[in-house]
């Protein structure tokens, strides 16, 4: 899966997925995908985790297959609730059709260190569950313990770097880290709306982030955003957007040695293409699909969607950045008016 691929403005992956029908659908990926990676060793006694695991893609199998969502409440939180709530309308398969059950292979799960009980846990393997059943890829999927029960709340496509090794034994770190977890998300949400106006990020409005391919370079949601503003302006269409944080919280896992954290924000991200003269065409001039339906003439469409952005959130001691390692995207609406 390469940068260009995840396409960070997201309306191209987006479009794909809501053709797609109903399922989890992990963002630009689709054809035959990377080769399956080996995640990291699992941690020991983890039978209630993988059980847990286990029920998840029963029960995801269930709406999948059978358009039952009776179980959502309890396998879901966080991102993931708001992910499967938005699908759930579009269950019904066409008449005749048989969905195939998803798979999940190479299961290996890590309980991260923690004081008092453990209230997450990461489980990494293939699995075509977010592209549809078709074809396996390397997701990490993060359980939250809620009212008891063990639901997934977020999903995260393997970094290009490899995934980041937790700490599994002992006590997370007590030094402060350069980003508390607390403010990751609006703190992102603010440079991520920044960079898709296409403007060069530097060190100064990217901050505390750094400026990797992420923000800068060819594959960059920077250069994605200048791109395809330049091509919609020069046909007389605006686009514009930017991110929010949602209400859920996002999570701070402990790296490894005490290091850090490797950070989980989710957003709200918004798109909006304007024609004051009205359009045609099936396409935006950035190459986007118009919003199915529409109308014959389209003078607004408005897009949404859910973003999960990860990041390796070092010790403030440390005298580092925020490094941006991972993302995660899902449709929710789009309206052509």
């Amino acid at each position: 899966m390469n940068r260009t691929g995840r396409s960070f403005l997201l309306p191209k992956v987006a479009l794909i997925a809501i053709l797609g029908g109903i399922g989890p659908v992990l963002a630009g990926c689709g054809g035959g995908g990377p080769a399956p990676v080996n995640p990291p060793p699992s941690s020991a006694h983890t039978a209630t985790e993988q059980a847990a695991v286990t029920n998840w893609l029963k029960q995801t199998n269930q709406m999948w297959t059978d358009d039952n969502f009776a179980s959502l409440g309890q396998i879901t939180t966080a991102e993931m609730r708001t992910i499967y709530l938005s699908e759930e309308p579009k269950g019904t398969s066409p008449a005749n059709a048989t969905r195939p059950p998803f798979q999940l292979t190479g299961l290996s799960i890590t309980v991260p260190c923690h004081t008092g009980a453990s209230d997450a846990f990461v489980a990494y393997g293939d699995t075509d569950v977010f592209d549809l059943g078709s074809a396996m890829q390397p997701v990490a999927m993060v359980f939250e313990r809620v009212g008891g029960a063990w639901k997934l709340a977020a999903a995260v496509s393997r970094p290009d770097g490899g995934w980041p090794a937790l700490c599994t034994a002992g006590t997370p770190p007590t030094a402060p880290a350069l980003l508390a977890a607390a403010d990751y998300p609006s703190v992102l949400a603010r440079v991520l709306t920044q960079a898709q106006t296409g403007t060069t990020q530097t060190s100064a409005t990217a901050s505390p982030f750094a400026v990797n391919d992420f923000l800068a370079g060819s594959g960059s949601i920077t250069a994605q955003a200048a791109t395809e503003i330049r091509q919609d302006r020069s046909a007389g269409v605006t686009f514009t957007g930017g991110f929010t944080p949602v209400p859920d919280p996002g999570l701070a896992l402990p790296l490894a040695s005490g290091k850090g954290f490797w950070l989980i924000g989710f957003l709200i991200q918004h798109a909006t293409y304007s024609s004051p003269a009205g359009f045609r065409a099936k396409s935006w001039p950035d190459g986007n699909q118009v919003a199915t339906p529409r109308p014959a003439v389209v003078h607004h469409e408005s897009n949404t969607f859910i973003t999960t952005y990860t990041a390796i959130d070092p010790l403030r001691s440390a005298n580092g950045t925020v490094a941006l390692d991972g993302f995660f995207g899902w449709p929710l609406t789009a309206i052509a008016s």
